[in-house]
């Protein structure tokens, strides 16, 4: 905390005046990282789905190069024990996973469609992590993979055969 309230040039009473803990700064901190990646990314309604779905990547991408420390520490952390920052990281993907929903068309989210939203949305991370600690190909070439392997799954989740498999499994 003496770290932290050095490097924000106030004082640690006053750092411990509104976190009086470590985890309190963690989880405010990613608070505070997960809404801004949230803002950053947000569908634009006006676009086309695809034009949408472009946008959004590429906010994504850019954001997490400017705060590439800060977003690989959050997410190598994996298993996180502070309960408190894993339910804002919980949140922040239930957030992008209804986002994605929206992108892609989807009226409502069924069981089949969230779980395979939810899988795409550990890919992006997974993916994001492993562009910015490698950079083996350029910003372009990452936004679209990430642009084809969304558009496929969007193609995906809108066919018949997740309507029919939400229909079997809810009776």
């Amino acid at each position: 905390m003496a770290d932290v309230a050095a490097e924000a040039v106030v004082s640690k009473p006053l750092l411990y005046h509104y976190f009086s803990t470590k985890s309190d700064l963690y989880a405010a901190t990613v608070h505070a990282a997960t809404a801004e990646l949230r803002a950053a990314t947000r569908h634009d309604p006006t676009l086309t789905p695809e034009a949408a779905m472009a946008a959004a990547l590429d906010a994504h991408i850019d954001w997490i190069d400017q705060h590439s420390v800060a977003y690989q520490a959050v997410l190598q952390s994996g298993t996180n024990p502070d309960p408190r920052a894993r339910e804002v990281i919980d949140h922040s993907r239930n957030e992008t996973i209804t986002q994605l929903g929206d992108v892609i068309g989807l009226a409502e989210i069924n069981p089949s469609q969230r779980i395979a939203l939810r899988g795409w949305v550990g890919f992006l991370e997974a993916a994001s992590v492993e562009w910015l600690t490698v950079r083996a190909i350029s910003k372009p070439d990452f936004a679209e993979i990430l642009a084809t392997s969304l558009t496929s799954l969007a193609h995906a989740l809108r066919r018949e055969s997740y309507r029919v498999l939400h229909a079997s499994t809810s009776t």
